[in-house]
């Protein structure tokens, strides 16, 4: 410890305090643009779980649930490889995005294809209904394909990325009210997730540099080698889906569409709470690598910061959430709801846990550890589809819930050896100076 004996504490707080400007900037952003467009995305939510009623709004977050599947085939580990690679080389920002955009965008459309051809033409759901909502859900990957949000990220402007989620939100809930009025409307509601997207994409190539794509052009064998390396990325992506919406996938299969949509509400509400846990990642992951391998000091006072926020936030989850259960459900989603509390408990539990994965895979996933996260990944998402299988056909949704603690504790506790094990020595180091690697 005699690294720190010779350090005055003026240093310290001073040290902290140019750090904490920094990311509190980019937080401030991100704040403000996660949590508006989560209230105001919470808010959509709220609106189609009463209009639609239990059944109609399980059938709508089922087919939203495997849209997201095919955003993640639109997305190929490439988002956050973008995000990386602009944020340690800005001046080549143009190639990835002019590269990385245009796979993208031909995958997303594809896909489209593909899916409303295979829809139609083997009848996959003997419901009519479903199959309407499944290929209008997957309309969406095509403004995704579009949303340059990671460009943004990696260069560290945050007003535009918050700016680009509030009118997607806000988009998203004109047009929800505009087109959904009743159960029998349902069909209409992917619609609103679409036109929020085309909105948010519009808004994010309009704040384009003007020079960004001179000289520059799309190379194949380029765009191939961001794929070679994005692999981790996407595979990682890919199976933390997996543990996150496979449960709502066998729920539909073996239980209700109201059961489904209870879990679907729960799962939601969950997501308003873990908002913060997020908006730290985002902040933090640009930063994260931009220090790697540059200046080791300034790396570990940012891992202390994210661990130390992510402490405080699970803290606040099982002190503040957990005991006001019954309260939040029947506040937002009114009585008819109020049977998800029971396994909405599990979920703030599960919550509180990963958040603090989150600031534990993050630094790893920013200084290049990919694989060590990917196989902590792969075994979570295993054991979390073998449990549903076995748990949701006997318990339902509260077997669900169960599955998804157990997981996600899983997945902390066989990650802390290897974050010890890569991040210790950056613990140990002054809080002070610019030591360069």
């Amino acid at each position: 410890m005699n690294v720190f004996s010779n350090t005055p504490k003026s240093t310290y707080l001073r040290s902290y305090f140019c750090t904490g400007k920094e990311i509190g900037k980019n937080f401030g952003w991100l704040f403000i643009g996660n949590f508006g467009s989560l209230a105001l995305g919470f808010i959509s939510t709220l609106y189609l779980a009463r209009v639609l009623g239990q059944a109609a709004f399980g059938k709508f977050s089922y087919a939203q649930t495997l849209a997201i599947y095919g955003a993640l085939l639109v997305d190929l580990g490439l988002n956050v490889y973008g995000n990386r690679s602009v944020a340690n080389s800005p001046k080549h920002a143009g190639r990835y995005l002019i590269n990385i955009g245009s796979v993208q965008v031909f995958t997303g459309i594809l896909l489209i294809i593909v899916v409303a051809t295979v829809v139609h033409t083997f009848n996959l759901w003997s419901d009519s209904e479903l199959q309407a909502i499944v290929v209008n859900s997957f309309v969406w990957v095509l403004p995704f394909a579009l949303n340059i949000e990671w460009f943004f990220l990696g260069l560290q402007r945050m007003k535009v990325v918050a700016t680009g989620r509030l009118i997607q939100q806000s988009m998203v809930i004109v047009i929800a009210y505009l087109l959904v009025k009743d159960p029998g409307q349902v069909v209409y509601a992917p619609f609103a997730r679409v036109a929020g997207g085309i909105a948010s994409a519009l808004w994010l190539l309009f704040q384009l540099p003007k020079e960004i794509f001179q000289n520059v052009r799309i190379h194949l064998l380029e765009a191939t080698s961001y794929l070679r390396s994005s692999k981790w990325f996407w595979f990682s992506a890919f199976l933390i889906q997996v543990y996150n919406g496979i449960d709502i996938v066998i729920l539909q299969l073996f239980r209700t569409a109201s059961e489904v949509g209870l879990y679907s509400a729960s799962f939601r509400l969950i997501g308003l709470f873990v908002a913060a846990i997020s908006v730290l990642n985002m902040a933090m992951f640009p930063m994260l690598a931009a220090e790697y391998g540059k200046n080791e000091v300034m790396f570990g006072k940012l891992l202390k910061l994210h661990l130390l926020s992510a402490l405080g936030i699970a803290f606040l989850l099982l002190v503040v959430a957990l005991p006001t259960v019954s309260l939040l459900v029947n506040i937002s989603y009114g009585s008819q709801y109020l049977g998800s509390v029971s396994f909405l408990r599990i979920l703030i539990i599960a919550a509180s846990v990963l958040t603090l994965n989150g600031a534990i895979s993050q630094p790893l996933l920013a200084s290049g550890h990919e694989a060590a996260v990917f196989k902590q990944i792969l075994l979570t998402a295993l054991l979390n589809v073998v449990l549903n299988l076995i748990l949701i056909p006997h318990f339902g949704a509260y077997g669900a819930a169960l599955t998804y603690l157990i997981s996600v504790i899983f997945a902390t506790a066989w990650l802390l050896p290897i974050y010890y094990k890569r991040m210790g020595s950056y613990w140990l180091l002054p809080l002070s100076g610019t030591k360069q690697i």
